[in-house]
């Protein structure tokens, strides 16, 4: 994954991330909608499978968050979700017992 930012604001964000797909972006764009602050979110692949998703994020003025904190902010609120993720299934496999 290599992002490139193509457009920045203070309450805008749009970021490419090369060699990602839908699976990335909808988890993205879900972690993102649980913020207060996001105003929209959204992301777009244009061609459908041949181009590198475009996601957009845009908070609210009045919330005073900047779109690049708010992105940085469900990042690791992802990868946290990931390690606990990850330690579950861990204790799943260890848990079972094959007789």
């Amino acid at each position: 994954m290599k992002p490139r930012v193509i457009e920045q604001d203070r309450y805008e964000l749009k970021i490419e991330f090369h060699e990602e797909d839908h699976g990335f972006c909808n988890l993205l764009r879900q972690t993102l909608l649980e913020e207060p602050a996001v105003e929209f979110t959204g992301y777009n692949i244009d061609p459908p499978l041949l181009a590198s998703p475009v996601v957009t994020v845009r908070t609210k003025k009045s919330s005073r968050r900047q779109a690049s904190v708010v992105l940085r902010e469900a990042l690791e609120k992802m990868l946290a979700r990931t390690e606990e993720f990850r330690k579950d299934v861990n204790q799943a496999v260890s848990d079972y017992s094959v007789d």
